[in-house]
């Protein structure tokens, strides 16, 4: 990927839209709405980051992705529902390799709004420009055992399974397993047409 085109996009993170969602940055404002899932131990079961505690968790968040933004870095997408303004998740990169042109792609929603299709508008529209503005050729999921509803959502994505890795991340005292996923800048072309 051009360092460009990467500067470009992240210097200023473009607000996105689909037919029920605006994809924008992470304000102090969505504080509360965010704090209501990530305090969920379900939400956080298979991520990296456990429960928030109390808001200034929630807070501390949002001020370290805000100084992504400033430095022009990859990060998240806030998620807010059109029909009733609430802040409702979050999808973008986890990991941007520049050198290999690949991005791993990461994202959350509260369980009130899972399985409605929400999340399906936000991660087609981040590999919409992902694939296309950036220039990506790849991007990649690792899922936690045991997630099977994010396995079915990246296989109905159009994401291929690639592998397991057995107990290769250290995570809360435990190894945990990952699979491994991905999506080729050609396969979601295609699958576009």
């Amino acid at each position: 990927m051009d360092s460009y085109k990467y500067r470009r996009v992240f210097s200023d993170l473009p607000v996105l839209e689909t037919e029920r969602l605006i994809l924008k940055k992470i304000e102090l404002a969505n504080a509360n709405d965010m704090f209501a899932y990530a305090s969920l131990s379900e939400v956080t079961r298979y991520l990296l980051w456990t429960p928030h505690l109390n808001i200034e968790d929630t807070k501390g968040y949002i001020e370290y992705v805000n100084k992504q933004y400033r430095k022009g870095n990859y990060s998240d997408w806030g998620l807010t529902c059109k029909a009733d303004g609430v802040f409702i998740g979050t999808c973008g990169f986890a990991d941007i390799d520049l050198s290999n042109n690949k991005g791993e792609l990461g994202y959350v929603l509260s369980p009130s709004y899972q399985g409605k299709g929400y999340m399906r508008e936000a991660v087609l529209a981040v590999l919409e420009l992902a694939f296309g503005e950036l220039g990506i050729n790849r991007v990649e999921l690792r899922i936690m055992e045991g997630n099977t509803a994010s396995i079915k959502f990246a296989e109905s994505m159009g994401f291929k399974y690639e592998g397991t890795t057995r107990r290769s991340l250290f995570l809360r005292g435990r190894y945990k397993t990952l699979h491994h996923y991905s999506i080729l800048s050609d396969e979601f072309k295609s699958d576009k047409q």
